[in-house]
């Protein structure tokens, strides 16, 4: 049966111990990531509504992580593959983020869209790694807008996210630091962005 084996691939070494990921040697490969944007990108169009739901709760919960999961699993005409399927959680959910991005902007610019706004709600970071996530998708969206047009494992995605990765210095908490590669860099701005461009809007029908 087809499945998918979640693996940590990033890192973020904070002050605080318990905001640390796991490190992992193990990494995808470019042909695993490329199925696993056609995963999410069917995933979203079959399951629209309930990826967005996942979404929307807190990664941090064991339900989260369970809904993820669960989703993943229960899309069988997204499955193509056979075997294991290796990605990170972080990647599976970034790749959701990414695929549902365009119809939350409904045709807008991530820039617009992501502007800061005094007349809506704050948007809390909830550890150090979402704080770099929706600082460096509001200091540079037209820059993300590029990573996330590239194709995953492409010349263009190292150039883009290499131009991203050059000014993150300032989007780090005081005492922290952070080793990302390129695919889960892209998987937390894509998260980051989704979140900035769907935050305070209503729940999708359904929920």
């Amino acid at each position: 049966m087809s499945r998918l084996l979640l693996l940590p691939l990033i890192v973020l070494a904070t002050a605080a111990p318990s905001a640390a990921a796991p490190a992992d040697d193990k990494r995808a490969t470019p042909e695993e990531l490329k199925m696993l944007q056609d995963f999410t990108r069917c995933v979203a169009g079959e399951r629209g509504a309930q990826a967005r739901r996942v979404l929307k709760l807190d990664y941090r919960t064991d339900g989260y992580r369970r809904s993820l999961n669960n989703l993943a699993s229960d899309v069988r005409p997204c499955r193509p593959f056979n075997g294991s399927l290796r990605m990170s959680g972080v990647l599976l959910a970034g790749g959701l983020a990414e695929a549902l991005l365009p119809k939350a902007l409904g045709g807008a610019t991530l820039r617009s869209r992501t502007a800061l706004d005094p007349a809506r709600p704050a948007i809390p970071a909830r550890d150090a790694g979402e704080y770099l996530g929706l600082c460096a998708v509001r200091s540079m969206p037209d820059q993300v807008s590029a990573l996330l047009a590239t194709g995953p494992a492409s010349e263009e995605e190292k150039a883009a996210a290499a131009a991203i990765s050059a000014n993150l210095g300032p989007c780090l908490r005081a005492g922290a630091s952070a080793k990302l590669n390129r695919p889960g860099l892209r998987a937390l701005l894509a998260l980051a962005a989704y979140r900035i461009v769907t935050h305070a809007q209503p729940a999708p029908a359904g929920s």
